[in-house]
């Protein structure tokens, strides 16, 4: 079952898509109707006219695809960029198919609505991330110039600035930062707060850039014919980079069904909020590049537990930021948010530690530290604990385990950065999530 799944690109990334508490049913659902190869590609055939030996001539029709979440994230996706995908209720058909070649066309792919490749899906859904934090609102740009603007930031190329709007009056902002000190009024943030000094290089494409490295990874399996697995493993590096995208992509996915619960904020404030999520776990995220896991997770707990707020909330908190931080391309986000979920009892969450630490995206590359990370993770999930990616697919903690196992057995150069001092800890900001 687990070579059949992974070898389709359409099903890792179907499932990454969908929330944890719907993966298993979702997939299920979708692997009736799904193509090897395609994401969305799906024939609603019938089984020809069959003779039953009578004389007679029964037609046996089989079911369409059912409505999925990742359908209807695509179609989300192919309307807001003005492919016209119609209605948007996750059951793909000819609109759908329709409005996937018209996306493949503009962006230069192979034009086949039946085969939409996961390095495709993965461009659209990683677009629309960013156009819906903070890209629209920075060039003024929609539909299908959007996205040819997120083209470009990816490839570094200056992106239009928008035109001046007329500044309206901002009601006070919702005040969500929790103080870690009972009795004193918590600050707020405002809406309308901007930079004192400008940034003429607001615009430059990140040094380091998961996106862009993913959108790599994902060509490159869509090129191999499919996701690597246990039997076709043979380079263990590629093998932890692909499911490092899956995982990513599955972050994103859970963050925003989590924000559609956030009461009292916009997007942008949410992102901001989220900047200081990672900015009161700095020194913990340094730390993360010299120290292992024992000497960092007692330091976020302190942080978590002066918070003064239920740990639902925070660690809903920590899924939400996880989720902008990887769309926004901020893996410092990405990493303060991992280091908070597994002090609070996600251990699981601790292979995405392992993947950044390995690849040196938000912190130091150190392989060394990464594997011990990854270890402990693995070691949970194979103990019974919740996945945090992909539930209900066990075969892939064998993958991840593999291909730990092989890369623990090539040497490993260590590089080791200067520690740096751990300064005092402002307030922490939280969301409270209707769940």
């Amino acid at each position: 079952m687990f070579a059949r799944f992974l070898t389709s690109a359409s099903l890792v990334a179907a499932l990454a898509l969908t929330p944890a508490e719907r993966a298993e049913a979702d997939a299920a659902e979708f692997l009736g109707g799904a193509l090897i190869g395609g994401v969305i590609g799906h024939a609603l055939a019938t089984q020809g006219n069959r003779n039953n030996g009578a004389g007679t001539t029964t037609r046996v029709v089989r079911p369409g695809i059912p409505a999925t979440q990742q359908g209807r994230e695509t179609q989300l996706a192919l309307n807001y960029f003005g492919f016209n995908a119609g209605a948007v209720d996750g059951q793909i058909g000819n609109g759908t198919r329709a409005a996937i070649e018209r996306y493949q066309r503009a962006m230069g792919y192979p034009v086949d609505g039946r085969e939409f490749s996961s390095y495709q899906f993965d461009y659209l859904m990683d677009a629309y991330y960013w156009a819906q934090n903070g890209g629209s609102a920075q060039t003024g740009l929609a539909g299908q110039p959007l996205l040819f603007a997120y083209r470009d930031s990816r490839e570094g190329r200056m992106l239009p600035a928008a035109a001046p709007q007329p500044v309206a009056p901002q009601p006070p902002a919702t005040t969500v930062i929790v103080n870690p000190q009972p009795g004193l009024p918590a600050p707020t943030v405002s809406a309308s707060a901007t930079p004192a000094v400008p940034n003429l290089f607001a615009n430059a494409a990140p040094t380091v850039s998961l996106a862009n490295t993913c959108n790599g990874v994902m060509l490159q399996t869509s090129t191999n014919g499919g996701y690597v697995t246990l039997a076709t493993m043979t380079d263990p590096d590629f093998a932890l980079s692909e499911q490092f995208c899956v995982a990513r992509t599955y972050a994103m996915a859970r963050g925003e069904e989590l924000m559609r619960g956030i009461v009292g904020l916009t997007p942008q404030q949410i992102s901001a909020q989220c900047t200081q999520f990672a900015d009161m776990l700095s020194a913990q995220v340094e730390l993360a590049s010299v120290s292992g896991q024992g000497e960092v997770v007692p330091q976020v707990a302190g942080i978590a537990t002066s918070a003064g707020v239920p740990l639902a909330d925070l660690a809903a908190t920590a899924r939400v930021c996880l989720s902008v931080g990887y769309a926004q391309d901020n893996m410092r986000m990405a990493v303060a948010s991992t280091l908070m979920l597994v002090t609070l009892g996600e251990p699981a969450y601790g292979e995405l530690m392992g993947h950044h630490l390995r690849e040196g995206f938000g912190t130091a590359e150190r392989p060394d530290l990464a594997m011990a990370w990854y270890n402990a993770a693995l070691t949970s999930l194979e103990q019974g604990a919740q996945p945090a990616f992909m539930p209900g697919q066990p075969e892939r903690t064998m993958l991840l385990r593999q291909a730990t196992m092989r890369m623990q057995s090539q040497p490993v150069a260590v590089p080791v950065p200067a520690a740096q001092p751990v300064p005092a800890q402002p307030a922490l900001p939280t969301f409270r999530v209707n769940q």
